[in-house]
């Protein structure tokens, strides 16, 4: 219904909503104001004339309606065993009123992508053009499979003109999103009995369905805390660490016996918030622990309570969880070793990211990022659990304790996490590809509410009366208004107030938020050091995202064996089934990994927190990466993954893993043209724009050569000319390094217990 709305301009609108309250029929319905809950810019969450209430499905799922029709007809076709009635059940308001919408007539002329269709006239011609005519300004050229798909589908309907074409395809989109959009309806009041629809997006219809199950939290009501949960929120890491790399290995095509044997891997851990959100959480509003006077005395403090933690406990007991404010950094001796460190919240000048990139960020201004860091961690606030393993098992070097926050922790989220995935597991096993996506996005924006952040939102209200827009500039929390249409016969302006403090915050325990990244932070940093680390010979980290991880792994052996066998004595989980086939998978490794390796598998299949192998099915044969989500996977049977963040689709999708390579090892520079629909005014558009697409910006580590990088913060990276010159001689270099930054703690421990474990 919100795209019915989406075809009148503002001028439209405004004139519209005035005549409608003149019609005696309608003075009841519409005797409210218009209010409109604005998200940004010219975008919307709900609009609502008087009892009627529009709202944008996008905040409720954003996968394109191609996907969601073809998912839900395989399932339909699926349980129906091939017979296609059954699309009448599974698309039950588009059987009923598709494709002959009659009576509908509308002239006007919309932004159009297809050049060859300008006028609302030609809609009368012929139902199939010429081939050249259906090429988009916006989704390129047209596939001829696309083309033969169109006519066959015009000599089976019928159909004569374009006209009918065009009803039939807009029709389909209507009644087509709208069936799909009572599955997840329904989906959702069947788990939670509750009508989504009814709330402005799904995270306040997740959050809801949790406390309706009888979840209790407290809000935060100290300030001082608030800023202290909000300054400490980091989220997952996405890196760099090794801009190329190539498999090599006995049986691949190309392989190459002078070189090093590679293979490489891609691992995904399991839904890694809603497994953090099965832990101990904060449920508590938060309490200021009173700490010694002296540093040394806190030092102390901390080491005990650290030694009561044991970080490697998948399963830990409820009881008081610390958000401690420390500052760390990792020994020198341990910076070759260490290759995927912990983040910090730095600002990056271009004279930090190495000399290889340093021309391509010469120009861009400073900007904070995340960015794992071997330097000193400044008032960092981090999670008692991950810091006790940063000093157990890498090695952490606690300078200062600053101040500590604790908090009540229960596990107060796990009966419905699990419930909840254990339901989504039912629905994919059985086929219903849809309904498990739905399910999956509702379970994952239970964290984004938790981590919302209302402190700039403003409330913003919309006159079609000149005279009452007056009047409401005066008000004392009006931050700013705007004259959007200010005509003879229409009229809109927008008064835009700041919200009550009451409003802006406490809406959301913020606290089991930052507990959730913590945690994952740390699941993922055991899967790595303890798990992968240790049950294979040689590791490089080539790029990581939040949940995942891509490897290079040196050596001649068999990666999915050594982490099959690897599953019964480490701390790690690793679910290397997937979604492949159990039997098959049995039978290819049979008398590679022991009997109870593979029941270990077959238990872990699957599995809430585990480490899986996205690319199973294939063998990843090359990666490259330009820079931070900008990379291209190569597969074998020539699939290609690609990942360009602020890339368009239009250009992402026609660049293939050869030009990649290409402006990698050039070290190039890459502008493209492209159309786009685009919003100024409340008027949409089209328009042509140039940009920079493709580049090589490795911002989040120091980038020496095109192949190689050091982790940020790593000691050569600032002192490699004075080490020289000292002609390597370390402990000068360490007397240096004590001038510069201070001696280190004397109660600093976990060295050694690193170099033993791992190295």
């Amino acid at each position: 219904m919100l795209q019915m709305i989406r075809k009148f301009s503002v001028k439209e609108l405004a004139t519209r909503v005035n005549r409608l309250r003149e019609v005696e029929a309608t003075k009841d319905l519409l005797a409210d104001k218009v209010s409109m809950l604005q998200k940004s810019g010219e975008t919307y969450l709900t609009i609502k004339f008087g009892r009627l209430r529009f709202v944008d499905t996008i905040n409720f799922c954003n996968s394109g309606l191609g996907k969601l029709i073809e998912s839900q007809r395989k399932c339909a076709l699926r349980a129906a065993n091939g017979d296609a009635g059954c699309l009448d059940q599974a698309f039950p308001i588009t059987a009923r009123r598709h494709p002959y919408l009659s009576g509908l007539r509308d002239d006007r002329e919309a932004t159009n992508a297809l050049g060859a269709f300008p006028k609302p006239r030609r809609l009368r011609e012929t139902a199939v053009w010429d081939f050249e005519c259906y090429h988009s300004k916006l989704a390129g050229p047209c596939s001829r499979e696309d083309y033969d798909e169109l006519v066959l589908t015009v000599h089976r309907m019928g159909f004569e003109s374009l006209k009918e074409v065009h009803d039939c395809y807009l029709g389909l989109d209507v009644t087509a999103y709208a069936d799909l959009m009572q599955v997840f309806r329904l989906n959702f009041m069947q788990r939670y009995h509750l009508d989504v629809f009814q709330y402005p997006s799904l995270p306040a219809a997740a959050w809801d369905a949790v406390l309706r199950g009888g979840c209790v939290f407290d809000l935060i009501t100290d300030s001082r805390l608030y800023l202290d949960v909000r300054r400490a929120m980091m989220g997952g890491v996405c890196a760099v660490f090794k801009p190329r790399s190539d498999a090599n290995f006995e049986g691949l095509e190309g392989f190459n016996d002078a070189l090093p044997t590679k293979r490489l891997m891609y691992l995904d851990i399991n839904s890694m918030y809603p497994d953090a959100m099965t832990k101990p959480l904060p449920v508590s509003s938060g309490y200021l622990e009173t700490l010694p006077s002296s540093d040394a005395d806190r030092l102390d403090w901390l080491h005990k309570l650290l030694s009561q933690e044991n970080p490697l406990d998948d399963d830990p007991a409820e009881g008081l969880g610390y958000l401690l404010f420390v500052d760390y950094d990792f020994p020198e001796e341990l910076h070759d070793q260490l290759d995927w460190p912990s983040p910090a919240r730095l600002r990056i000048r271009p004279g930090d990211v190495g000399p290889y990139t340093q021309e391509a960020a010469r120009n861009r201004p400073p900007t904070e990022k995340l960015v794992p860091f071997l330097g000193m961690h400044k008032e960092e606030g981090i999670h008692s659990k991950r810091l006790a393993f940063l000093r157990n098992h890498l090695g952490a070097r606690i300078w200062k304790l600053h101040r500590v926050w604790s908090f009540e922790c229960r596990r107060e989220l796990r009966e419905f996490m699990v419930e909840a995935y254990n339901r989504r597991r039912e629905l994919k096993d059985a086929g219903r590809d849809l309904e498990q996506g739905f399910e999956k996005i509702a379970i994952n924006s239970i964290y984004g509410k938790t981590v919302q952040n209302q402190e700039k939102y403003r409330n913003t209200t919309h006159y079609f009366d000149p005279v009452a827009f007056s009047r409401a500039q005066a008000g004392d929390r009006v931050a700013d208004f705007t004259v959007d249409i200010m005509e003879r016969d229409a009229f809109l302006g927008s008064v835009h107030r700041v919200r009550p403090p009451s409003r802006n915050i406490n809406r959301s325990p913020l606290q089991v938020g930052w507990a959730v990244l913590e945690l994952s932070k740390l699941k993922i940093a055991v899967q790595y050091w303890m798990g992968v680390k240790a049950a294979l010979p040689k590791v490089v980290p080539i790029l990581t995202d939040t949940d995942s991880m891509l490897l290079e792994i040196i050596g001649d052996c068999d990666p999915v064996k050594l982490l099959a066998e690897g599953n019964l004595t480490l701390p790690a989980e690793f679910d290397l089934i997937g979604d492949l086939d159990v039997q098959k998978f049995e039978e290819s490794f049979a008398n590679v990994i022991s009997f109870e390796g593979m029941q270990k598998l077959k238990e872990l299949q699957g599995k809430m927190g585990a480490l899986s192998d996205e690319c199973a099915k294939w063998v990843v044969q090359s990666v490259v990466c330009l820079a931070v989500k900008k990379y291209s996977i190569l597969l074998s049977e020539g699939k290609e993954i690609h990942k360009a963040k602020g890339v368009p689709k239009c250009v992402r999708d026609t660049a293939k893993h050869r030009d990649y390579l290409d402006i990698h090892e050039g070290n190039a520079v890459r502008h493209d043209s492209f159309t786009q629909m685009q919003s100024s005014g409340h008027q949409v558009f089209i328009a042509t724009r140039r940009k920079l697409t493709f580049n090589v910006l490795n911002d989040k580590a120091f980038q020496l050569t095109k192949e190689y990088c050091r982790p940020m913060g790593h000691w050569r990276n600032a002192y490699l000319g004075i080490w020289l010159r000292l002609g390597g001689d370390g402990v000068l270099l360490l007397k240096i390094l004590e001038y510069v930054r201070g001696v280190a703690p004397t109660r600093f421990r976990g060295t050694l217990a690193v170099r033993e474990a791992l190295f």
